[in-house]
């Protein structure tokens, strides 16, 4: 595969795998270790690593959420014929369905937690993306002043800092900021 090639395919999907060759035909193109291009293909990576690895576990727990609530409906038919044959029917009854309610507000507990785990994602990456929209900036616009650029800065990475926004647009916006930082630092690359 050629440079330009992955390249494309990492601005259609990008994903660990992408990165990785990118990371490979950079360095086969003569990309130094030092090359300020490396610690941006360092935080994409992380970050989309660690995004794949979250959401899937999240989907999971989420997935086995599901299973225990449909799984209480049978507990509770089941609760109900073996208690009919016996006595304290009710008790029984009352006892088993707080029990299973109990289970499943319990895998739902996963599921947030996980949800806190993205937030924790999101909120590493907004750090990181300030340094390096910074250090873009300063390169790119050298005569713009520092308050300025910091408003500016705080402007664009403000919605990943808002407890409103959706987790999936977050990772979106973080999504294009990488791969825009990856094609302003491809350019030498990409020229040659």
């Amino acid at each position: 595969m050629t440079l330009a090639t992955t390249l494309t395919a990492l601005m259609q999907e990008p994903t660990p795998a992408g990165l990785r060759r990118l990371r490979g035909d950079l360095y086969a193109a003569g990309m130094p270790g030092d090359a300020p291009l490396r610690p941006v293909l360092d935080q994409a990576y992380h970050f989309f690593n660690q995004l794949l690895a979250t959401t899937s576990a999240k989907e999971y727990s989420h997935f086995a959420s599901l299973l225990d609530i449909g799984a209480l409906g049978i507990v509770v038919v089941q609760n109900i014929a073996d208690a009919q044959e016996t006595e304290g029917f009710w008790g029984k009854l009352v006892s088993g369905a707080l029990s299973e309610s109990l289970l499943i507000i319990a895998s739902r507990q996963y599921v947030k937690a996980f949800e806190e785990e993205l937030r924790a994602v999101y909120q590493a990456a907004a750090w990181d993306l300030f340094d390096e929209l910074w250090q873009v900036s300063a390169l790119m616009q050298p005569e713009l002043p520092a308050g300025q650029r910091r408003n500016m800065l705080d402007q664009l990475l403000a919605p990943l800092h808002d407890p409103d926004m959706p987790g999936t647009a977050k990772a979106l916006l973080i999504g294009r900021m990488y791969q825009l930082l990856l094609l302003i630092y491809l350019q030498p690359y990409l020229a040659a």
